[in-house]
């Protein structure tokens, strides 16, 4: 019975400190805390005068190919838009014998 309460205290610690760690991003927040917020994972993708796109990565597969994408637009320093975009997949050949 010890075993199954350690297992379960266990999972409950991960499950807090897991959903303690995501990151929320609000359409209308500034750039620069977006940046702040989100140091590693992230990429410019275009940038004019008054337009910026970031790119971080969503998921990856087990040799950290990645499997999708969210991209960050910004208008004048304010969020506009997020999407979700899934990564190509390469076509598979398979060869006939």
């Amino acid at each position: 019975m010890s075993a199954l309460k350690n297992s379960i205290l266990s999972l409950l610690i991960l499950l807090i400190l897991s959903g303690c760690s995501v990151t929320h991003y609000a359409i209308g927040m500034s750039e620069s805390q977006f940046r702040n917020s989100e140091k590693y994972n992230l990429q410019l993708v275009e940038e004019t005068s008054q337009h910026t796109v970031y790119r971080r990565i969503a998921a990856q597969d087990a040799q950290m190919k990645p499997l999708s994408y969210y991209y960050y637009y910004f208008n004048n320093g304010v969020l506009t838009r997020t999407q979700l975009i899934e990564a190509p997949k390469p076509d598979v050949v398979l060869l006939s014998k």
